[in-house]
């Protein structure tokens, strides 16, 4: 197996399409390099970040309006397991249902949190899925509860053990996600953010890539991980950027940052990404995990 040089790399993308748009050479001056180098291609990083952002979005609530929210709770509302139709997970969630969806839209202003649905016959259902939110929400409201207090109870225990509240691959939250779009991406202190590239990939059957990040973060203490392109994979690649750093750290949009490298094989493989349908082929944005 291979290394490929820039001569390989550069007949390729011009002659195959295998980076798209592709820069014949490194552009640097006045922004983290990006474009054709020896032996790789310096990737650069779009405008749209998604940055995981999980702590609550959920609003203070005054003593009146924890009031009112309680009272909906036990008039019209239900605490408990519930799949969200937004992410399909099953969570922890507060439900108040049977509602105008006027009188809905205003505590979901009050609450600064939750999702309305439909319900048929003119009613609207307000879902608050969001571990963080359900937790900080009941515990403003437990005073005032009478028929949900012990049902309330329950669940800010069970929350307050944070096995409601994990990273898990297999069942992930979108919404510890906060969209974001422009030139510079501020990542939180020891959090990440997943981007997208510029470049679209179309990787031959016999080559297989790894991407590495750049100097000029990985000295600032962001780290960039990619997973290899295998072959025959194509789309534009998503990317997770890890600050490791106890300050918020800026990410430069349509500048570089990393490299790939290009490794063809000495035999042509049995099976490529492409044969066995994978399930990130031909992504068009970021994408989050899939099973």
């Amino acid at each position: 197996m291979g290394l490929k040089s820039d001569t390989w790399i550069r007949r390729m993308s011009t002659e195959h399409g295998m980076v798209e748009p592709f820069v014949d050479g490194q552009v640097s001056e006045g922004v983290i390099s990006y474009g054709l180098s020896s032996y790789g291609y310096d990737i650069r990083v779009a405008d749209e970040f998604k940055v995981f952002q999980p702590e609550i979005t959920a609003a203070k609530l005054s003593d009146v309006q924890s009031a009112y929210v309680a009272g909906l709770l036990d008039a019209e509302g239900n605490i408990g397991y519930e799949a969200s139709q937004v992410t399909g997970r099953t969570a922890l969630a507060l439900h108040i249902g049977g509602c105008g969806r006027r009188l809905l839209e205003n505590v979901q202003a009050t609450l600064g949190t939750g999702e309305i649905h439909e319900a048929g016959d003119g009613d609207y259902n307000l879902v608050i899925h969001k571990p963080s939110d359900v937790q900080y929400i009941l515990s403003q409201v437990l005073p005032y509860l009478t028929r949900r207090r012990d049902a309330a109870s329950r669940a800010l225990a069970e929350l307050k053990s944070n096995k409601s509240i994990v990273v898990d691959p297999k069942a992930f939250d979108a919404q510890s996600f906060i969209d974001f779009k422009g030139d510079v991406c501020v990542i939180p202190p020891n959090s990440f953010a997943l981007g997208r590239t510029v470049e679209y990939f179309r990787i031959p059957r016999s080559v297989l890539t790894i991407c590495v990040g750049k100097s000029s973060y990985a000295r600032c203490g962001i780290i960039v991980n990619v997973t290899p392109f295998e072959p025959e994979w194509e789309g534009y690649v998503t990317l997770e950027i890890s600050n490791t750093t106890p300050l918020p750290a800026k990410i430069y949009a349509n500048e570089g940052i990393a490299q790939v490298l290009f490794f063809q094989g000495d035999d042509v493989c049995e099976i490529s990404y492409a044969d066995k349908k994978g399930k990130y082929q031909r992504q068009q944005s970021i994408v989050l995990p899939r099973l």
